[in-house]
């Protein structure tokens, strides 16, 4: 009882900013998240990485810690939520290295029968098409998801540029990007969302 007490005074205390609580939340939590972390991944950087992005977000969000009833299982859901998606990304790079391998072998074909027409790249065709797309997209949209998409730039860069929050750049990207999935074929789309894709 006395540990769950203890635990509510830390997370009151973080609420408030005190660093000193914030350290002492790692202190206790973080050598199991990140064993568990290395567990799902397969690999300690990662997971030693990963943790420590989710108590950069715990130190964000720590003014909602108060209402946090079940603290130690929220910290959880949030390393396995973060391992998932970094698996996920993982099956969008294959893909995406199989589409680069199509797209030099699209290449070589071009070059060794000798055609006449010059050679556009995956890359070069994707760009073309996004040009057409974003045209269509909200004014406010358009530019956080050219900083986003062709530029390469961080959500807090962007909320920078633009001068709003990161929350309105999540907002407005999420826009582009379900107009850019309607727009594009399935290739092409995990091409886009297949990291880096900058000119």
């Amino acid at each position: 009882m006395e540990k769950r007490i203890n635990l509510n005074k830390i997370l009151s205390e973080l609420a408030d900013g005190s660093k000193p609580a914030c350290r002492e939340v790692f202190r206790l939590y973080y050598p199991r998240l990140e064993k568990y972390a290395t567990h799902i991944l397969k690999n300690h950087d990662e997971a030693e990485d990963l943790v420590q992005e989710v108590f950069l977000q715990i130190w964000r969000d720590r003014k909602t810690m108060k209402s946090e009833t079940c603290f130690e299982s929220f910290l959880f859901t949030l390393v396995r939520n973060r391992c998932l998606n970094v698996l996920k990304k993982k099956v969008v790079e294959d893909k995406f290295a199989a589409n680069q391998a199509r797209a030099a072998s699209e290449e070589l074909y071009h070059i060794s029968f000798g055609v006449g027409d010059k050679f556009e790249s995956m890359e070069e065709q994707l760009h073309a098409e996004l040009e057409k797309i974003i045209a269509e997209m909200p004014e406010r949209c358009q530019v956080a998801f050219r900083l986003k998409w062709m530029e390469g730039k961080k959500i807090r860069e962007i909320a920078g540029l633009m001068k709003i929050s990161t929350t309105m750049v999540d907002k407005h990207l999420a826009k582009g990007l379900e107009i850019a999935r309607r727009k594009l074929s399935r290739g092409m789309f995990l091409l886009l969302i297949a990291p880096p894709f900058t000119r």
